[in-house]
């Protein structure tokens, strides 16, 4: 079989097969076999090059334990702002007992304690409403004071916290608390020989041989006590 000439221009007769096959890379605007040309592969697909990795995700969980660390310690701070006030001579009432290792200003300040730990060593007798009033019996009273003056003035009447037979120390101080100690210890300068709830009259120490006697008009006590001296 013959083959026609060429056309001019070297083009294939319009719907005339090429003889020689399509042109390399297949027909005119068609994909090749081979498939797209370089800078075109479709990414993520096999024997192409790699799609760019994902950004990072940021987690929340710092923040959340940061935040959670810091609310603990806001709520740690509460509770010891609540147990410091609860604490506070402030907030007590006759019949408290407190812990008082200095009757100075500018000493510790008292502390609220159970009537029955040791380191208690005074009773509130009356608790009065300005700094300025006086105790029960005036100021011949036996009581010791502690006053605080100012926006939230007060003043706390205080008896010795102790029972009859007990030892204390700095007993004749006129500054330290009292200190409750064994008969025996070397410190001991006051023994409270005896001690009478419901009356308020030192005659009720005649019978002793108490060398002091503390008065308390409210709630009548009489309390004696034999010192070092």
């Amino acid at each position: 079989m013959s083959v026609p000439p060429p056309a001019p221009g070297g083009q294939q007769p319009v719907g005339q097969p090429d003889p020689y096959g399509p042109p390399p890379g297949g027909q005119q605007g068609q994909p090749g076999q081979y498939g797209p040309p370089p800078g075109q592969f479709p990414p993520g697909q096999p024997g192409f090059p790699p799609a760019p990795p994902a950004p990072p995700k940021r987690s929340k969980a710092p923040k959340l334990i940061l935040g959670g660390i810091g609310a603990i310690v806001v709520v740690a701070i509460v509770i010891i702002g609540l147990v410091s006030f609860m604490k506070s001579p402030a907030t007590s009432n006759a019949g408290d007992c407190l812990t008082i290792t200095e009757f100075t200003q500018g000493g510790a300040e008292p502390a609220k304690a159970d009537c029955n730990d040791p380191k208690a060593n005074v009773k509130i007798a009356k608790k009065l409403e300005t700094a300025s009033e006086e105790c029960p019996g005036g100021a011949g009273g036996g009581y010791d004071t502690y006053s605080v003056s100012g926006r939230s003035s007060y003043k706390l009447c205080l008896m010795i916290n102790a029972k009859q037979g007990d030892c204390l120390a700095n007993f004749t101080s006129q500054t330290k608390g009292y200190l409750k100690v064994p008969c025996s210890d070397s410190t001991k300068d006051g023994e409270l020989v005896k001690v009478v709830t419901g009356q308020a009259d030192k005659s009720v120490c005649e019978d002793t041989d108490a060398t002091r006697v503390a008065v308390y008009p409210e709630p009548a006590t009489t309390m004696c006590v034999k010192t070092a001296e």
